[in-house]
């Protein structure tokens, strides 16, 4: 009851595309109205009255992120501004810091195609270029997933030349969560050598898009030098929303050595109106902040992170998604559908007859919501994304079409290039006959496309 739910005709959407928007919960509504409303009635008034004071609400954000992210000292440690790449760039700014002969980043292989822009301008930025200091870690062809060993050994193999890793917490290609903690430990453990021999540290900062709300975080005991999200995902706070940061307390006043880019909103609140000429960074993340936030912006996710700590919190939505996606799986595989990532996927004799082949990885403690399907070429035919393959009735088998036509049957999912569909059971507003539903007709819908029959 505590979200809109999309409508197909007379009935409920079945909406498996929280990993892409999250739905609107009901308290949104009436926060951003009464938002308009102070504005209407007070005018510049607004900035030091009511609920959120527009001068100062985006401090109203990080008690409610500190458990979601795992922040230890939420005021100092967690920051809400910006976008999600503008934050990304704001924090390179200050954590990458790049010196002749070592200037790599290590990314995913598949990571969001904004991060490796983000990395790559920054990289040419400081006058190197990407060809040569980005450093790609990709999953293995055999079963799509990212190993931990690769992670660590292009770290390993490459230390004298990193200035910065920079990863997913929840690649959003195949949901795959990766193995935060460990990678922390290593960083910690390499850095401090470094440090010990006089040689530079190399900070370790994660993408959240898809982590956030998503999984259980820990971000300040497991020593992540720094991280940003966006909330119109998992968090539901609405497309291109406010976005939040987290910055180690270890990083809180270290401003020659990460010097931030400078904006009157990173100045103390104490001190920001004095309008002095000289800058005066505020510690932690808020010294981050550039310019005055949204307040609109702010009441969207502080409603939305009021529905999720009135639900229990990220502990308690996580033990009902491991729940959700495994029924998922387990339908899917029980009505032959799907294949794991590890099978043969020959459509054509031979191998697994499987129509979708997961790549997403069935221990559910190395996955979030999302089960990330690839559509398989049927027998004679060569799936390239979206273009045209060998037809089966009237209709083209690919990835676009088998999403469109679950849409017209009322189940949302998303596609992504090159052959993926994504199907994400969000813990807040979906169920378990959702789920049923969604496997009924996504059996339907891939009998019409594969003319009824097998591959």
């Amino acid at each position: 009851d505590e979200f809109h739910l999309p409508r197909h005709g007379d009935a409920e959407q079945v909406y498996m595309c929280g990993n892409s928007l999250g739905l609107q919960p009901k308290a949104t509504e009436p926060a951003v109205q009464a938002e308009l409303s102070k504005w209407a009635g007070r005018g510049v008034a607004g900035h030091f009255e009511g609920a959120l004071p527009w001068a100062t609400c985006e401090e109203a954000l990080p008690a409610l992120f500190a458990d979601v992210v795992g922040a230890k000292d939420a005021a100092l440690e967690i920051g809400a501004m910006n976008s999600l790449t503008v934050n990304l760039h704001m924090l390179m700014a200050a954590f990458y810091r790049p010196e002749a002969g070592r200037a790599a980043i290590i990314i995913e292989g598949s990571a969001f195609p904004s991060d490796r822009y983000a990395v790559a301008s920054q990289i040419r930025h400081h006058g190197f270029d990407p060809a040569e200091w980005l450093i790609e870690v990709h999953p293995r062809a055999a079963d799509h997933l990212f190993h931990q060993e690769d992670i660590l050994g292009a770290i390993e193999a490459n230390r004298d030349r990193l200035a910065l890793v920079l990863l997913g917490g929840v690649n959003y290609l195949n949901g795959q969560v990766l193995e935060m903690a460990e990678i922390a430990e290593y960083m910690r453990s390499t850095n401090a050598a470094a440090k010990a021999a006089g040689k530079p540290v190399v900070p370790l900062g994660l993408d959240l898009a898809h982590a956030v709300g998503n999984v259980p975080l820990s971000l300040h005991d497991w020593g992540i030098d720094f991280a940003a999200w966006c909330t119109y995902k998992y968090l539901n706070a609405g497309a291109g929303c406010l976005a939040g940061i987290f910055v180690h307390s270890d990083h809180a006043a270290d401003f020659e050595q990460h010097p931030r880019l400078a904006g009157w909103w990173g100045v103390p609140f104490a001190r920001r109106f004095v309008m002095a000429h000289g800058f005066e960074c505020a510690e932690g993340a808020a010294g981050f902040g550039v310019s005055n936030v949204n307040p609109l912006m702010v009441a969207c996710v502080h409603a939305s992170l009021s529905v999720l700590q009135k639900a229990g919190g990220v502990a308690a939505t996580r033990k009902k998604s491991l729940l959700l996606t495994a029924y998922l799986e387990s339908l899917l595989r029980a009505r032959g559908l799907t294949s794991a990532s590890t099978e043969s996927v020959s459509a054509g004799g031979g191998g697994s007859t499987c129509r979708l082949q997961q790549i997403t990885p069935s221990d559910p403690t190395r996955r979030g919501c999302q089960l990330s399907l690839r559509v398989l070429p049927p027998s004679g035919g060569v799936l390239e994304g979206s273009k045209p393959v060998t037809k089966y009735g009237s209709k083209p088998v690919t990835m676009r079409a088998l999403e469109q036509l679950l849409a017209s049957r009322g189940v949302i999912t998303d596609a992504r290039e090159p052959d993926v569909v994504r199907v994400a059971p969000a813990p807040l507003y979906n169920s378990f006959s959702d789920v049923r539903r969604c496997v009924d007709i996504l059996e339907g819908c891939l009998g019409e496309l594969y003319g009824g029959g097998g591959p």
